[in-house]
């Protein structure tokens, strides 16, 4: 009994001595995960802030909505009708992500009752705080609880992440992330293992698992597997030159055959397209398989009498095989070798132009990597992070330490990471998982540094209570910081103007479902969305980029030099936006624009700003010899425009030119237009100017494209392919204009002889008959036939002379019927039982089985299915090199020819499936573009992109003019 509270009191007595180690302990065990859960809950509420707004911050999120409703449905989505029309696009790429999502809401809707939408604006915030706990776990396992605690403090709050992964941002960077931070950390910990048990096997499985998910939510997840490969591919380096065989044959035993299993599987699913990168698998195969090779002559080597007996030789062989395997792989891919991260560079006009694709900026980097973005602290830590990294690498070496590869893949990453941050402005969020996870580390080398001190654990727990007292404020700081920053954006007009809400939902309800709109490219997805307008968009974000130059065409010239066949696009509707006060509107985008639309060179794009919007105050009138002049108040001094035009009273006043702009005077500013763009069709119909440059040219552009619907900044035209813009009636012996666009008239009732002037915009009037319809209300009164097989070429017009009697109606109308486009591509086409691509359905030489499902708006007869052939090119008198000054294009859309497939459909209005063998000739583009070589030169044509089309084709009714 007295021995037994001996024992209790010794144990009291031990207990009260290293009470403070323990509690310490427990704290780094226990404290520092829930704390953890904590930064993660945070940084979800400071992300879901935003969750709501009516619809999206971000506007590839409203396509990502459409295609993540589809999987619902689906899982894997298949085809998408409401882009790139008459034919839509076949779904690919990162399809991985809408499952992902769609299982989320199943998950979501079964537990919470989440709507589709609810769930939808969810899933970013998960994501972010996911990926709190992910990079957490990542650098627990890299380096201590410390660096994965502070990693996570800094991912919270980062605004690098925030962007990527709030409510209303529903990219694919964020998932990938998520998934490649918990896929590293499952594999480390499967490595780690040294002999199979429960944590080998079950990690090795979930790094499996969530390998298939980061490949499948991001089409860039490319980089996930490069780092990968290059971790695989340093390690055996390493370890075979310093002689670490071991380590070297564990490494090659556990990693190889995961990773073989890992590529495997993803190619097998990528058949699927739940993986969208099958192309960079196969090449990763292929590397892996040339490193697998090489793993295998640095272990086996000796036994074909290979020299491994010191450093020297062992690098020597490596770098020999390592030439060797280049040039093979050269001989392979070609110039291709260097192409797998070509967009992320400024590789032609079109990528010239996309903000995030330009290079990174040190204050890109300071704005995002900063507590309140302007210290980029994160990104400094995450410098000392790296040389803490590397001297941990150097001391694991010296010791002979198996678990290298973690300091590899650090190196690796981060060295990855910062390669794509300086390449492309759009990397700057999927850099931060590693400059994060470094900056962790820096901050956790400082905590360990702290615990291996040999002073008293009460000594080391004051100076752990300093570090964190030190670097507490970065997160409280930063996460405020973050926190105003989502109020404000929740806050704001977000995407979508409240100009183009009212816009978008008035084309919804005044439009045919099956219509087409079109603006600048970058609001297409807002044209699509089920939440707004719901109707087929021309160009968006992702999906016809060949059009964005015509579209540019048509918006930066005018007259004939500006005029695209937008009927073979069956284009319905054109919008355009203008707000000085707003920075994302095309009034600020026209440098772009131009650019691409040929109308400028590259100098005058990077030197010149198209529009400028100025107050009245800086505008002045003189007068100078009996003669008004305008000057505009300048940083140099007053200037006098090339020309300015008076809005308010119609007036023109020449001026000296000394700068090279157009002023246009309205009633409370003033809006100075590039002399090249000064006349354009954007400027004239955005601005409402009614302005020729050539006779009838504003008449013209008016009756082809009529105002139907207008907001302050957006305004909508309803597009018609031929138009009568001027009648004149022959009268005593001359003919007399009494009709016009932009001036209106009657009809003289009576027997008359009229000159219609018809504007065909972009395509030739061919085989038509023109017809004469008198009404009393809806009832025809009156029709006859004017004119059979007329004949209009676009490009030169002559009006088309008409004997007829007009009757005394309520309403008159000149119809024209000619052999048109018609219909739209509603659901998935097939070809032999496959999907197919609408847009290229059948390849040169190719036959097979079709089978469609088209939407008509009435019921049609004697309709002719055909495969389109047409060409998007554009031509560089000056050469292509697109960064010289002199650099510009001529943009050109060339329908080749019409292949007949079936005749004599009929259709019926809504749905159709409709059946047919087809074939596609040979040698179609081949010799068609050895024309325009001939033509243009070979150095000077750029082939943007082939399309072979499923058309259908029937003879049409186009109203060209109705009116009393």
């Amino acid at each position: 009994m007295v021995k037994t509270e001996v024992k209790k009191k010794r144990k009291k007595k031990s207990d009260s001595k290293k009470g403070l180690s323990h509690y310490y302990g427990k704290l780094k065990t226990y404290g520092i995960p829930a704390l953890v859960i904590l930064l993660a809950y945070i940084g979800f509420r400071i992300r879901d802030v935003t969750s709501n707004y009516k619809t999206f911050l971000d506007p590839d999120t409203f396509f990502h909505y459409e295609m993540y409703r589809e999987a619902i449905h689906e899982w894997i989505p298949r085809y998408f009708a409401y882009a790139n029309p008459p034919v839509g696009i076949k779904a690919t790429g990162y399809l991985g992500l809408y499952t992902t999502q769609a299982i989320f809401y199943r998950v979501t809707h079964s537990l919470f009752g989440t709507s589709v939408l609810g769930a939808f604006k969810l899933w970013p915030p998960f994501v972010g705080a996911m990926t709190v706990i992910a990079i957490y776990l990542l650098g627990k396992k890299l380096h201590s609880h410390w660096a994965g605690l502070w990693a996570a403090a800094f991912m919270m709050f980062s605004y690098a992440s925030f962007t990527k992964t709030m409510s209303g941002n529903n990219r694919g960077g964020g998932p990938f992330m998520m998934f490649f931070l918990f896929a590293v950390y499952f594999l480390l910990v499967y490595l780690d293992e040294k002999s199979w048990n429960w944590r080998k096997i079950s990690s090795g499985i979930l790094f499996l698992i969530t390998s298939i998910f980061y490949m499948g939510v991001w089409t860039g997840s490319r980089f996930g597997l490069g780092i990968l490969l290059l971790m695989a591919g340093v390690t055996i380096v390493v370890f075979f030159t310093l002689g670490m065989m071991d380590a070297l044959r564990t490494f090659v035993r556990d990693f190889f055959s995961i990773y073989w299993v890992s590529l495997i599987i993803s190619l097998g699913v990528s058949y699927t397209d739940f993986i969208g990168i099958r192309s960079f698998i196969i090449f990763s195969i292929e590397a892996f398989a040339a490193l697998s090779i090489l793993a295998a002559v640095m272990l086996y080597g000796q036994r074909f009498k290979l020299n491994y007996s010191d450093k020297k030789h062992r690098f020597g062989t490596v770098l020999a095989i390592a030439v060797v395997g280049f040039l093979a792989f050269y001989g392979y891919f070609g110039r291709d070798l260097f192409k797998f991260m070509g967009g992320a560079y400024q590789s032609n006009p079109l990528y010239q132009t996309v903000a995030e694709l330009a290079r990174t900026s040190w204050s890109t980097i300071v704005t995002y990597y900063s507590i309140k973005g302007k210290d980029a602290i994160m990104f400094f830590l995450s410098i000392a992070g790296f040389v803490v990294v590397l001297a941990r690498f150097v001391m694991k070496l010296i010791k002979n330490d198996l678990t290298g590869y973690k300091e590899i893949f650090i190196v690796s990453y981060y060295l990855g990471s910062i390669y794509l941050l300086l390449s492309a402005v759009r990397f700057v969020f999927q850099a931060s998982g590693a400059i994060l996870l470094l900056a962790g580390v820096a901050v956790g080398e400082a905590f360990l540094f702290v615990e291996r001190m040999k002073e008293s654990i009460n000594t080391k727990a004051l100076y752990a209570i300093f570090l964190i007292l030190l670097f507490i404020p970065i997160p409280v700081v930063g996460a405020r910081y973050t926190d105003s920053m989502a109020h404000a954006y929740a806050k704001s007009q977000g995407s979508v103007p409240s100009d183009w809400v009212s816009t978008l939902k008035w084309l919804r309800n005044h439009s045919n479902p099956l219509d087409s709109a079109t603006s600048w490219w970058d609001y297409g997805y807002w044209i699509e969305s089920s939440l707004l307008s719901h109707r087929r968009a021309i160009t968006d974000g992702g999906h016809a980029y060949d059009r964005r130059y015509l579209l540019a065409k048509f918006f930066t010239h005018y007259w004939n030099e500006s005029e695209v066949d937008f009927e073979a696009w069956e284009l319905n509707y054109i919008i355009t936006y203008m707000n000085p006060l707003y920075q994302d509107s095309d009034f600020y985008k026209f440098n772009a624009i131009s650019y691409l639309g040929g109308v400028i060179t590259y100098g005058e794009y990077r030197n010149f700003g198209m529009l400028y919007a100025i107050s009245r105050k800086y505008i002045h009138f003189a007068n100078e010899s009996g003669r008004q002049v305008v000057y505009i108040n300048t940083p140099k001094g007053a200037a006098q425009p090339v020309m300015t035009i008076d809005m308010t009273t119609g007036k023109v006043i020449h001026g000296r030119g000394d700068i090279p702009y157009v002023l246009y005077i309205f009633q409370n500013y003033g809006v100075l237009a590039y002399r090249k763009i000064a006349f354009s069709n954007y400027v004239r119909l955005a601005f409402h100017i009614p302005f020729s440059i050539e006779p009838w040219d504003a008449q013209k552009l008016y009756a082809n494209f009529v105002p139907v619907h207008t907001t302050f900044s957006v305004s909508v035209y309803k597009f018609r392919p031929f138009a009568v813009y001027r009648i004149d009636r022959y009268k005593n012996d001359t003919w007399v204009p009494f009709y016009s666009t932009l001036g209106g008239g009657k009809l003289p009732l009576g027997n008359q002889t009229l000159r219609l002037w018809i504007s065909a915009f972009g395509r030739d009037v061919k085989n038509a008959t023109l017809v004469f319809e008198a009404y009393n209300g809806t009832k025809l009164v009156d029709r006859r036939v004017l004119v059979r097989n007329l004949y209009i070429n676009h490009l030169n017009e002559t009006p088309v002379k008409v004997n007829l009697y007009i009757p005394n109606a309520t309403k008159y109308r000149f119809v024209l019927f000619q052999a048109g486009p018609v219909g739209v591509l509603n659901g998935e086409p097939k070809v032999n039982g496959k999907s197919a691509n609408p847009s290229y359905i059948l390849a040169e030489g190719q036959s097979g089985n079709l089978k469609l499902k088209a939407a008509f708006r009435k019921n049609y007869n004697n309709v002719t299915l055909t495969l389109r052939a047409s060409i998007v090119y554009y031509v560089t008198p000056n050469g292509k090199d697109i960064y010289k000054k002199d650099f510009y294009l001529e943009p050109h859309m060339d329908i080749i020819k019409y292949i007949r497939v079936e005749s004599g459909l009929s259709v019926k209005a809504g749905n159709n499936t409709i059946t047919a063998h087809a074939r596609m000739p040979t040698n179609i583009f081949e010799s068609y573009i050895d024309g325009l070589y001939q033509k243009y030169g070979k150095d000077k044509v750029v082939i943007v992109r082939k399309r072979i089309e499923p058309i259908f084709i029937a003879r049409k009714e186009y109203i060209i003019w109705e009116g009393s």
